[in-house]
């Protein structure tokens, strides 16, 4: 199964109930830590990340003696105004019309939704692109995979304005960042914090108003499925399920990525036995899939290339309990595309995918 980049989790709660990450995939390595994949001997390893970081801070250190993209003598002397941001570290500096953005993680997929041509970005899962986003993406250069950074291809780059948002758990070499451009870092706690970030990055790259466009389209399809099928989405109880690891699953609630759509949509959730609302996840044993009897209608992730859902959860669904569930009996189970959901336009799709459905309930 693929494994998103996972938001901040309690300690309690098992692996089962960790998602998989989403279109900015960001491994589980915090900086100066080298993946355990595809990766040299430990030896060469720390050789090879001495030898980058000392010619990263070297260039880092002529960016500031010479004057980068980002640095105030620049910006006196080409004219460029500047304006200031609130971040969760406090009000940044930027420019007012950032021209070389990098997006990293998460952001380099919400500016891109936003129709901003950045100068460099982290690896984005293309299965959620659409197309012509596949044929832009391709022309940008990248600059790391998660937190692991190329700061020489970075400064090489000359960027006005870096953008990172991530999970909070994942460490980014901000203070290395600095020196070469201003920096706007947005930590992601919850799955119910990501959508409402992104107006913050589009605002902060000048696209305001495509961020708020993208989210009227959210708005307006809530709205047509709510006035058009309201007895379909309040008269019938709804459960969101996945499947992680053998011979569990979890059930996501309100404040889950997919929960947030079907939160807005005003549906009413099926009663399960031990899910409280308190967290975004509930890990449960096979043995316990009979809690979810009282659910008419149960989504499920359909992630996997074709809309089907993972491994585990295909072993789930084959469960015998599982099928004596009424939302088995009634072919009422649903795999849903972007179930890690981080973006408006993700959101805009799977509001397409329920309502290819809604008829039938």
């Amino acid at each position: 199964m693929r494994t998103p980049a996972p938001v901040t989790r309690p300690a309690a709660i098992s692996r089962a109930a960790r998602p998989p990450p989403h279109p900015c995939h960001t491994p589980e390595t915090n900086e100066g830590e080298t993946p355990v994949s595809g990766t040299p001997s430990r030896p060469r390893a720390r050789l090879r990340r001495f030898v980058v970081a000392c010619a990263a801070a070297t260039l880092a250190l002529t960016l500031v003696a010479c004057g980068s993209p980002g640095d105030d003598a620049t910006s006196q002397a080409t004219g460029t105004s500047a304006r200031t941001v609130q971040t969760p570290d406090g009000p940044v500096q930027i420019p007012a019309k950032p021209k070389r953005i990098i997006g990293l993680s998460y952001a380099a997929a919400w500016l891109l939704d936003a129709g901003v041509s950045m100068v460099g970005v982290t690896d984005i899962d293309e299965n959620a692109l659409t197309e012509q986003q596949r044929a832009q993406i391709k022309k940008v250069p990248l600059v790391g995979e998660g937190n692991e950074l190329n700061l020489e291809k970075i400064v090489s780059l000359w960027p006005d304005l870096i953008v990172i948002s991530a999970p909070k758990r994942v460490t980014f070499p901000i203070d290395k960042l600095k020196p070469i451009a201003p920096v706007l870092s947005y930590g992601i706690g919850d799955p119910d914090e990501l959508l409402p970030t992104s107006l913050k990055v589009d605002d902060a790259a000048g696209r305001a108003a495509a961020g708020e466009q993208t989210k009227k389209t959210y708005t307006d399809k809530l709205a047509e499925l709510k006035a058009k099928y309201a007895d379909k989405l309040t008269g019938k109880k709804w459960a969101i399920v996945n499947s992680g690891e053998a011979g569990k699953f979890s059930v996501y609630t309100a404040s889950s990525w997919l929960g947030i759509v079907l939160k807005d949509l005003g549906v009413t959730w099926a009663p399960v036995k031990g899910v409280d609302g308190g967290d975004f996840s509930f890990d449960k044993s096979f043995e316990e899939i009979g809690t979810l009897a009282a659910a008419d209608v149960i989504l499920v992730d359909g992630d996997e290339p074709g809309g089907s859902p993972s491994a585990e959860t295909a072993t789930l669904l084959g469960q015998q309990n599982w099928k004596a569930l009424k939302a088995a009996r009634d072919g009422q189970v649903h795999p849903i595309r972007g179930f890690f959901t981080s973006r408006y336009q993700e959101a805009v799709r799977i509001l397409g995918d329920i309502e290819s459905f809604l008829p039938s309930l």
